[in-house]
């Protein structure tokens, strides 16, 4: 998994390499129809229907960013799979609700809800056929304003995590602590921002830096199934 470190294509390749060791962990393939809770601007999605051939229905709640995956998607050259929605986590369209997925996918999504953590992994367990996969990647750690929106909320440890998804119904496949691949991301970001000559960033990015070499922050790897 050291090879996940980007070293060369910067950022966006670690990402990629990431979806593909999260997506061989959870041993998807051509038969995988996954959920991605919190897909972003669809990096994912489109990354692993592409490496695995799976089906992916992806959801985020902000317009943006299911504007900018539908866009990505026009610009590929093949024809994936991929299917984006703008929906809430806790208010999914009939058309998701009623699709049996072999996978829920969650990458660095449930931070924005770190109060709320339960009720993500409910959500993603109710997603889930019996047996089926639900592939985890979040920041964990104590209160910290570099790294949670809501500064009022203690974000769970990486104890937290593994007993909330174990109490959501879940056997624990994989868990493991990610702190290495999110360090060698952060620091990525960091001298880009240097590059940029950003100071805002480089300020946010150092900051962030040394809060995971102290361990305060850091990141957990969890694959589980749904019993």
């Amino acid at each position: 998994s050291s090879g996940i470190n980007a070293e060369y294509g910067g950022f966006p390749e670690a990402c990629r390499r990431m979806t593909q060791y999260l997506g061989s962990l959870g041993q998807l393939d051509t038969r995988s129809i996954v959920l991605d809770m919190g897909c972003g601007e669809g990096t994912p999605a489109l990354t692993m229907a592409k490496q695995f051939g799976c089906k992916v229905v992806g959801v985020d709640v902000v317009a943006n960013n299911i504007a900018s995956a539908k866009k990505f998607q026009a610009e590929e050259s093949s024809r994936l799979n991929v299917h984006f929605h703008e929906a809430n986590f806790f208010n999914l369209p009939a058309q998701i609700k009623y699709e049996m997925f072999t996978h829920v996918w969650a990458q660095v999504s449930f931070f924005h809800n770190h109060a709320h953590l339960r009720k993500c992994v409910d959500v993603a367990a109710s997603m889930l056929k019996s047996g089926g996969t639900f592939i985890l990647v979040d920041y964990y750690g104590p209160r910290h304003p570099v790294f949670t929106r809501d500064t009022t909320k203690k974000a769970p440890d990486m104890e937290e995590y593994i007993q909330t998804v174990k109490d959501a119904g879940f056997d624990i496949i994989i868990q493991e602590d990610a702190s290495r691949h999110f360090l060698a991301g952060t620091t990525c970001l960091r001298k880009i921002a240097g590059e940029e000559k950003n100071q805002v960033e480089m300020n946010f990015y150092d900051g962030r830096i040394s809060s995971i070499k102290e361990k305060l922050i850091g990141m957990v790897i969890i694959i589980a199934q749904k019993k």
